[in-house]
């Protein structure tokens, strides 16, 4: 008898905090998507809310830009999203951090000059007020 209390009493102690990660790990998931949709429509909107105010994103080819000069290359259409299409995407929650980490196919018109690539990246997502938002993005190119 005490034993199956025992093992009940651990199963409410468990149960809650891996729900809690799996929904976690949905809402980062979903925030995800939604950025990467917001960037192939060029929906600076979206992404204002989507990105920290103290973004840090490394580009594949090594530029380190802020939120700001990320939103307004896609304002001015210097920098394009035409493609994205993630493979194997991994999300690790720590409390209100998580870490994301994946591979990409992109297709990107820079400067009016379109470009094919492959990264895999890293992504940081923070929780703030109940939303995420990235903080940091690194991409790494790969042979195509």
């Amino acid at each position: 008898m005490n034993r199956r209390l025992l093992t009940v009493a651990v199963l409410f102690l468990i149960l809650p905090a891996a729900a809690w990660a799996q929904s976690a790990e949905g809402e980062v998931r979903k925030a995800e998507s939604e950025r990467f949709a917001a960037m192939l429509k060029g929906d600076v909107a979206a992404l204002d809310k989507l990105l920290a105010p103290e973004l840090a994103y490394t580009h594949g080819d090594g530029r380190l830009i802020d939120k700001k000069a990320f939103i307004d290359d896609l304002k001015t259409g210097d920098f394009k999203y035409v493609v994205i299409e993630q493979h194997g995407v991994q999300v690790r929650v720590f409390d209100d951090l998580a870490i994301v980490t994946g591979t990409a196919a992109m297709e990107v018109i820079n400067k009016g000059t379109p470009a094919k690539i492959r990264i895999v990246y890293t992504t940081t997502q923070l929780r703030r007020n109940g939303s995420w938002q990235m903080i940091a993005w690194h991409a790494t190119r790969v042979a195509q």
